[in-house]
């Protein structure tokens, strides 16, 4: 009887997932055998904790270079160092469900994540996730402490639909600006090896509240068109902080020439906006005219600017196979002539075989960040303003699902980038540039074995070469289950990695950014090589992973960054588990 009523409510899930899909992204229902994120427990590590580097904050989960044709389309300002916020992806589920994610290693190291799904009723659900990344830091004044929380709630009721979303990222790290030598690294554990800077710090808060409003005033729950409000309302600052004990680094100040510096900045942006909206089966859209007012204060000097742009969705079914996205943004008073368009489609060719594609493409001023800024050691105000170009397209290929091939490729071209070059703005060096890659990975399982194969080939224009060529990443696992009453299940497995070296961007503490070098600098071919063994009983999970084993191999002095070496050994533990009430 208990499965029963399982079975029914996670059936009355899926039925409301149409009634709800215009209101909301497309979302995937969780069954009652859902565990660690949809992973399997060969990959339960994988599916939350982050590749970590000895760039502050561990580079936000991600090697920048490797990931150059993302991280260029979605940083505005320039080469922004900060990682992709940490989001919910909304689940229909007849029960409430709760995961939870938890590891700690090396350095008091950890990493935690908590995802909630809830259906109050057929007109009422929630969404939730908090993702929280804290270490002491593998080099001295590394410490981070990184928290990201997301909520979407979706309520209906009548004539009357509501869909509001918040997000809050709190970030605080340590920015000890790279090793001033790395003659110890060999023969020392990396925490003796000096720091530029023992005390320098920085802040950085996000707030984002977004409210759609739906109000129906013809047709029925099929077919039926009304009137739409939109509403927003973003922070987004950063303090660095930091007395200068050592001024060989140092030879510009514009505040305080002991050394004594505090960098602020904050934007505040409001918008609000109303228009109309139109739903069918097969054909969605909605349209507002919008005012937006925002405000740049930095250190004490305030700057705004009033805004009237148009914002519109639009979304087309053809039949089960075939679905089409568009969202679109155009500046009519204020940023006059700034357009922004993300197209998606998604194609069900055969039963075990789909394309994905998404073209995306902005025409957008430089951030108020890049147009006026006053700090300790840097100064700049650009009146002269031209706006960049970004056009991204990519798309992928799968066929299979337990056992799959997927190929996918993505390309982003920049034309009249704004980069920070020799401790300036510029916007005159770089004219076009061109960054992509082609990935080749898949999922193989014969009986017990499993062999999950990556492969990333990269390609640039010769203006931009900042990347690694090729790397891969091959997870070899063996899963069985032990004892009598074969409760308790085991995966053992290693992951076998390889990256050609590449030409290294510098990161900026002081300012919190990615910027070109002057003289090109190279990294050597890497190796990579990490150890795991899971554990499974019922609902609760458990991993323990040995990364970087590699690090006894490959050359201890071999850098990431001018200023930043390698990751060390470490070594994680953690658990998941998943909860239906």
């Amino acid at each position: 009887m208990k499965y029963l009523i399982l079975i029914i409510a996670f059936t009355f899930a899926s039925i409301t997932v149409a009634q709800k899909e215009f209101f909301f992204k497309e979302m995937d229902s969780i069954e009652i055998q859902y565990r660690s994120s949809g992973s399997h427990l060969d990959s339960i590590d994988a599916a939350f904790i982050d590749h970590k580097v000895l760039r502050p904050a561990a580079g936000f989960g991600q090697l920048y270079e490797s990931n150059l044709a993302e991280n260029l389309m979605t940083n505005s300002a320039g080469l922004a160092y900060l990682g992709s916020d940490k989001l919910v992806t909304p689940k229909f589920t007849g029960l409430p469900y709760l995961g939870f994610q938890y590891a700690f290693g090396s350095s008091l190291t950890q990493d935690m994540n908590l995802v909630f799904h809830q259906f109050f009723s057929p007109q009422s659900h929630l969404n939730f996730r908090y993702n929280r990344r804290t270490s002491n830091g593998f080099l001295r004044n590394s410490d981070y402490t990184l928290n990201d929380l997301n909520l979407k709630f979706y309520h209906s009721k009548k004539r009357f639909t509501t869909n509001f979303e918040m997000y809050y990222g709190a970030y605080e790290l340590g920015q000890n600006g790279g090793i001033t030598t790395d003659t110890m690294l060999e023969e020392f554990e990396i925490d003796f090896t000096p720091v530029r800077n023992e005390n320098a710090r920085s802040k950085v808060r996000k707030l984002d509240l977004q409210m759609d409003n739906y109000f129906r005033m013809i047709g029925d729950s099929l077919i039926h068109s009304g009137f739409k409000t939109r509403h927003q309302f973003t922070i987004d600052g950063r303090v660095y902080q930091e007395q200068l004990i050592d001024f060989t680094y140092i030879d510009t100040f514009f505040i305080d020439t002991n050394g004594t510096t505090r960098d602020q900045y904050q934007t505040a942006k409001l918008s609000n906006g109303a228009g109309v909206y139109f739903v069918s089966p097969s054909f969605k859209f909605d349209a507002t005219l919008n005012h937006r007012y925002w405000r740049n204060q930095n250190l004490g000097k305030n700057r705004d600017t009033n805004e009237i742009f148009l914002h519109s969705n639009l979304a087309t079914t053809l039949g089960q196979k075939l679905s089409l996205k568009n969202e679109f943004y155009f500046n009519l008073i204020g940023a006059t002539g700034e357009i922004k368009n993300n197209a998606s489609l998604k194609y069900q060719i055969l039963k075990n075989l789909r394309l994905n594609g998404k073209l995306n493409f902005e025409n957008l001023y430089p951030d108020p960040y890049q147009r006026f800024h006053t700090a300790n050691y840097y100064q700049w105000e650009i009146d002269d303003l031209e706006m960049q170009q970004k056009l991204q397209i990519g798309g992928s290929l799968k066929y299979g699902d337990t056992n799959f091939v997927e190929a996918s490729v993505l390309m982003t071209n920049v034309s009249n980038g704004r980069y920070f070059i020799n401790n300036e703005w510029r916007q005159d060096t770089l004219d076009l540039i061109s960054v992509g890659q082609f990935q080749l990975k898949g999922a193989f399982k014969l009986g017990q074995w499993s062999f999950y194969p990556k492969a990333i080939f990269r390609f640039n224009s010769s203006n931009f070469n900042f990347q690694p060529t090729f790397s891969t990443l091959n997870r070899i696992s063996y899963q069985t289950k032990l004892f009598k009453d074969q409760k308790l299940g085991i995966a053992l497995g290693v992951d076998l990695g390889y990256e050609t070296g590449y030409n290294y961007m510098n990161y900026n503490g002081v300012l919190g950014i990615m910027e070109i070098p002057t003289t090109i600098a190279s990294n050597t071919d890497l190796l990579q090589l990490n150890a795991f063994m899971a554990l499974s009983i019922d609902e609760f999970r458990f991993f323990v992973k040995g990364e970087n084993i590699s690090s006894f191999i490959n050359d201890p002095t071999t850098r990431i960054d001018e200023l930043y070496p390698i990751m060390p050994f470490i070594i994680r533990l953690g658990i998941t588990w998943d909860f239906f009430n």
